[in-house]
């Protein structure tokens, strides 16, 4: 009987032993990751709309593209913007070629797009400007011309920089100035602005 009662208690240690084990293990909690999770991605609003797959130009990031673009700006008129200059020059170090179009007042709306032949606004006629192909800016409302009727920018000009070879105005009727730039070959452009400036970039 004795020895009943030692193995019972045998017994009855061992099972509290366990469960007194079991009772005293911490519970293992996952480590959580105090990384803070990455920004996302700021999204830029286009200040330039591609027309038919043309280059975007975001605010300060203009993009680079071959397709038409098509710039909408309704400045109130009178006055009517007025071209006062046309500057340009090779950017050899960043690989591409500017011509900068200065105006008067609010900038104009705009359309860019490369053209098989050149042609005069409003007679139609072909214009040969020098270069092996072309594009053709086209901005409204605006003038090259005082309103006196004297020209603020004319002709044709030739323009010994790596892409850029010329440019000609070809238009300056009811609003509508057309302006035809000579390049060496289709290449990816970009249009952006300025104060007072529209800008576009020729790549190399």
């Amino acid at each position: 009987m004795t020895g009943i009662r030692h193995r019972a208690a045998v017994v009855v240690g061992v099972v509290a032993g366990l469960l007194g084990a079991c009772g005293t293990q911490p519970a293992t909690t996952p480590a959580r990751s105090t990384a803070p999770s990455a920004p996302a991605a700021p999204v830029l609003t286009p200040s330039v709309t591609p027309d038919g797959g043309g280059a975007a130009t975001a605010p300060g990031r203009p993009a680079w593209g071959s397709g038409p673009v098509v710039v909408e700006h309704h400045p109130a008129v009178p006055p009517v913007p007025v071209i006062i200059g046309i500057r340009y020059a090779a950017h050899p170090g960043q690989g591409y070629d500017r011509i900068v179009i200065e105006f008067s007042g609010a900038l104009p709306g705009y359309r860019v797009r490369y053209v098989d032949e050149v042609r005069a606004d409003p007679s139609g006629r072909p214009v040969a400007v020098p270069g092996r192909r072309h594009l053709l800016m086209v901005f409204h409302p605006a003038q090259a011309h005082r309103d006196s009727g004297t020209p603020t920018v004319s002709g044709t000009h030739r323009i010994d920089l790596p892409m850029l070879r010329s440019y000609a105005v070809v238009g300056d009727n009811e609003g509508y100035v057309s302006l035809a730039l000579g390049v060496d070959e289709v290449s990816g452009y970009r249009v952006g602005e300025l104060t007072g400036r529209i800008y576009l970039d020729v790549a190399e």
